[in-house]
């Protein structure tokens, strides 16, 4: 009786080391990988497994509908000692697709459920000395697909991590890295992604804020940017060291609205960038927001002037050198403050506010000021401005440029 095909371990599960996988980082491996993905894929699906080790891989790999590629990690794995470290457990050594932004991607999940889970994805031609950084084509791509996911994986110095376009109920959890001009990026999503424990980070960089490279990604980076995506949730992610943190873009399909939770954006120039919005809006909660380190105009939350929809802050926090906590453009969109914490601002001492409304409406209702300073300003193109039950150590102060049309009770 014939045996099972090379590599394969049992009925749903393959093996790239039993299949002839070199495991010491010099062998191109594409081969074997493409060949087991493709034999579970035709197979109905099942998992290719990678066992711990360093596999060079000098082009993509396309991932089948219900095939997952799993290493050895059940949690996220983390890089902590500089760009010479060295971390084992399942490790990719992606060598393909250097200089340009347009190839193929490095992983695509080409199909429904298709997934990769347990991973470290490095780029071993990657320099901290190359500045502007090197482009690459994302690292992991998915479009027209459904229920695809990443999890436990570690990326780590892509160019771009993740972009899904039209990846329906997409599940992206448990993923570190610092990925370089962009972190994830979501469009054409019409139905209810999810994007969970996800913290970008300086790992395997030696981080300095003066560090030519550290700077531009503080400067040009941009972490998460959500387009158009419908009831989008998006819980417990971190980012740190960008000039954008969360990026809320429109593009030929539209634009976002979801549930955002516990979001955290330490030393972004930006913390938070709303160009638009569906009128559902954005509900961000218990976020923590924090200004980029040596900047002199950095603001936490920068609301664009083309903004429709709405805005709305609930339990947030901002502290950190910070020239405006929160910055109002639109003059149709609406936004609202509720039991929010703000702790500095006007890290220039030239008179600027916690809260700057130019334009449209906007609710200001239980938050707390440390710092003495100007609380809020109210421009003359403000359409309605609620201020109520807000609390500040000299007095809650407003500069009200809009008359009648704001209006002040119950404060400290």
């Amino acid at each position: 009786m014939a045996g099972p095909p090379l590599g394969q371990t049992n009925g749903a599960q393959w093996d790239v080391r039993q299949a002839g996988a070199r495991s010491d980082g010099q062998e191109d491996c594409t081969t074997v990988f493409q060949k087991l993905l493709d034999e579970a894929g035709k197979a109905g699906g099942g998992i290719v497994e990678v066992p711990a080790g360093r596999y060079r891989l000098n082009t993509g790999l396309s991932i089948p509908a219900n095939v997952t590629l799993k290493g050895t990690y059940v949690l996220p794995p983390t890089l902590h000692h500089g760009p010479t470290g060295e971390i084992s457990g399942s490790v990719l050594l992606a060598y393909a697709g250097r200089g340009a932004t347009s190839g193929p991607p490095f992983i695509r999940l080409a199909g429904d459920n298709a997934v990769i889970a347990g991973l470290v994805i490095t780029y071993p031609e990657w320099k901290q000395t190359d500045v502007p950084p090197v482009p690459y084509p994302p690292c992991v791509l998915s479009e027209n697909t459904a229920n695809v996911g990443v999890s436990a994986c570690l990326l780590l110095n892509p160019y771009e991590g993740i972009k899904l376009v039209g990846a329906a109920r997409h599940w992206i959890r448990d993923v570190t890295g610092y990925p370089i001009k962009r972190g994830i990026y979501v469009d054409a999503c019409y139905d209810i992604g999810h994007i969970e424990n996800v913290h970008f980070w300086p790992f395997g960089v030696t981080y300095s804020p003066d560090n030519p490279f550290c700077k531009w990604v503080n400067t040009q980076g941009v972490a998460f940017e959500l387009a158009r995506t419908d009831w989008q949730y998006v819980f417990n992610t971190f980012c740190f060291g960008y000039g954008v943190g969360y990026k809320f873009s429109s593009s030929a399909n539209g634009s976002a609205n979801g549930n955002f939770l516990g979001l955290g954006a330490d030393s972004c120039e930006r913390a938070v960038v709303v160009e638009q919005a569906q009128p559902p809006g954005l509900l961000i909660c218990n976020g923590e927001f924090v200004g980029r380190w040596s900047s002199t105009d950095a603001v936490c939350l920068d609301i664009g002037p083309k903004l429709e929809g709405k805005v709305s802050l609930v339990n947030c926090s901002f502290w950190g050198p910070i020239d405006r906590c929160v910055w109002m453009q639109s003059g149709s969109g609406q936004f609202t403050a509720s039991a929010c914490h703000f702790v500095n601002w006007d890290n220039r001492h030239v008179g600027s506010p916690a809260i700057q409304l130019d334009a449209g409406k906007g609710i200001i209702q239980g938050c707390t000021f440390v710092q003495k300073g100007l609380n809020v300003r109210v421009g003359s193109n403000v359409v309605s401005a609620i201020l109520t039950a807000n609390q500040a150590p000299d007095g809650f102060r407003v500069d009200n440029q809009a008359g009648k049309k704001t209006q002040s009770g119950l404060n400290e």
